[in-house]
């Protein structure tokens, strides 16, 4: 008997040919995408259909399309299974995807939190031009070394703890793409900038963080009926005012991948499914744990 545990993406570029694809073959899908496009007024799979290009590639409409299709697939391999789930986890953006899932939180709610989380994000950075780098092949502590002898260390954060060697840092613009510098001269074997904006998990989005928080207070949630590990602490919250401040602590905390998927393995995990359209989190688990991972992108892998 497998127990398996559902991993949701964070915000990530769509794979928009499988997408359509995906809309066409499977009612399940294309009805997600409806209800997202009543509730925002604005029709996702005509832009889908189209794709222009200047349109996916707002953050708005990424977080959007992320967030209806991680949920239309999973509800595309509840319709083909009856397993239920182990646990859940969200990377960033995709922890709101793995409470809805678990019946915490509502679709129509989800879609309106991002929303607004991304118009707070957006308001903290007005004066300001943010990025997010990833550095490959320096420890968690390479990267805090270098990060103390920043002046305005308020300025840039370590954003993401995805693998032992994988660390993103988020910030300033100017002084994010320093310290990139001063990693690669300490031995990163690679640097690449993410498409993220504005920049996630630092400290300059803590005034967006507490607005956010009494947004999500006004937000019904209940509990999960499937555990949902939180990417800030590791670990399951059972409690609605826990969730809602994990949530908002994200917006200034790193999310700690790593050790969520650690987590999971500890917890008889013997199949990690992917609710994505890409294989980003497959990838990642590859440096993580020998639990297999499989990325449900395909037909052909709904077990």
């Amino acid at each position: 008997m497998y127990s398996y545990s559902i991993l949701f993406p964070g915000q990530e570029i769509p794979n928009i040919n499988l997408l359509f694809s995906f809309i066409k073959k499977y009612p399940i899908i294309k009805k997600t995408f409806e209800e997202s496009s009543d509730y925002i007024k604005y029709n996702l799979k005509k832009l889908i259909e189209n794709h222009p290009q200047e349109l996916i590639n707002k953050s708005k409409y990424i977080q959007l399309i992320t967030l209806t299709a991680s949920i239309a697939i999973y509800r595309l391999w509840k319709n083909k299974n009856e397993e239920i789930p182990l646990m859940l986890a969200g990377h960033s953006l995709g922890e709101y995807s793995a409470l809805v899932c678990s019946k915490s939180l509502k679709f129509r709610d989800a879609i309106k939190l991002i929303i607004i989380r991304n118009k707070l994000m957006k308001e903290c950075m007005k004066e300001k031009k943010g990025a997010m780098h990833a550095i490959l092949g320096l420890k968690k502590c390479d990267i805090q070394n270098i990060l103390r002898n920043v002046k305005n260390k308020k300025k840039v954060s370590i954003a993401c703890i995805n693998t032992p060697y994988q660390i993103v840092i988020s910030g300033e613009k100017s002084i994010v793409s320093k310290i990139s510098t001063i990693c690669k001269k300490n031995g990163a074997k690679k640097i690449f900038r993410l498409s993220i904006n504005p920049p996630s998990h630092c400290l300059l989005m803590k005034r967006a963080a507490k607005k956010l928080l009494k947004v999500l207070k006004d937000t019904t949630f209940k509990k999960p009926i499937f555990p949902v590990v939180n990417n800030v602490d590791a670990k399951i919250e059972t409690s609605v005012l826990a969730i809602q401040k994990a949530l908002s602590r994200q917006l200034y905390c790193p999310v700690r991948w790593m050790d969520s998927i650690i987590y999971l393995s500890k917890k008889k995990t013997s199949i990690f499914l992917e609710a994505g359209l890409n294989n980003t989190l497959t990838k990642l688990n590859k440096f993580l744990v020998a639990i297999p991972s499989i990325s449900l992108n395909n037909e052909n892998k709904f077990i």
